[in-house]
């Protein structure tokens, strides 16, 4: 679910669309090489860093390099995805750091922690390049994402403000479905749905459009925008 840009680079998706746990499964085991760099996201060491750790849980983590940065400064740090290989990758990567972390195989929509208390009980979650097929969808991906935050706790999303340049060149190659599953959104669209879905109350601490450096399919530099909120719940 989550196109986690750990990395600087953008990397080419696979055959079809990328919403689903055989499309997300062949993107990661497609290769023998890890799909993203192994780097913690800009914005989570930016926005996170100042923080005091608790409970944090990484919705759609990948191969778990936020997972084990977070760990490795002092959170209680939890990652899910929906790809099998991808938590063997992550798991395989604390051990060699020696970061204390879990993983598990889920779907956010219906995952809930083995541990009890910890239901609805993180201080922090996150959320990277969340982006699902249809637009309409969204409100419901962030509501299922949102109920895991503890009262006091915090959520925070990045996600695509803009298309890379060479999105285009895959719409036509993969007919719509790049085009939906890449949705940009603004922060203030994503508080919105927020607000209008979750049952809790919550208030914006930081929403805002940030540019990172990437390298493209090709090779060439280029910058994309990303959208960025902070919103605790009250």
């Amino acid at each position: 679910m989550s196109d986690h840009a750990a990395d600087n680079t953008a990397h080419t998706p696979p055959d079809g669309v990328p919403d689903s746990v055989a499309a997300w499964e062949e993107r990661y085991s497609g290769s023998e090489d890890p799909v993203w760099s192994g780097n913690p996201n800009e914005a989570l060491v930016a926005t996170v860093g100042d923080m005091t750790p608790g409970r944090v849980l990484d919705v759609g983590c990948g191969e778990g390099a936020d997972v084990i940065w977070l760990a490795e400064h002092g959170w209680d740090a939890t990652g899910i995805d929906l790809s099998t290989t991808a938590i063997d990758r992550a798991r395989r990567a604390a051990g060699e750091r020696g970061a204390r972390a879990d993983f598990a195989v889920a779907d956010v929509s219906t995952w809930g922690p083995e541990n009890g208390d910890r239901r609805g009980g993180f201080d922090l979650v996150t959320g990277f390049f969340l982006h699902t097929r249809l637009p309409d969808t969204r409100e419901e991906l962030l509501t299922r994402v949102a109920a895991h935050v503890a009262p006091g706790g915090a959520l925070l999303l990045v996600s695509h403000a803009t298309m890379p340049p060479w999105a285009a060149e895959h719409d036509e190659k993969f007919e719509h479905g790049m085009e939906h599953h890449h949705e940009p959104v603004s922060p203030n669209g994503d508080f919105a749905l927020l607000i209008g879905a979750s049952p809790d109350r919550w208030e914006i601490e930081l929403a805002e459009t940030r540019t990172r450096q990437v390298t493209s399919p090709e090779g060439e530099p280029a910058e994309l925008e990303d959208a960025v909120l902070l919103a605790r719940r009250i």
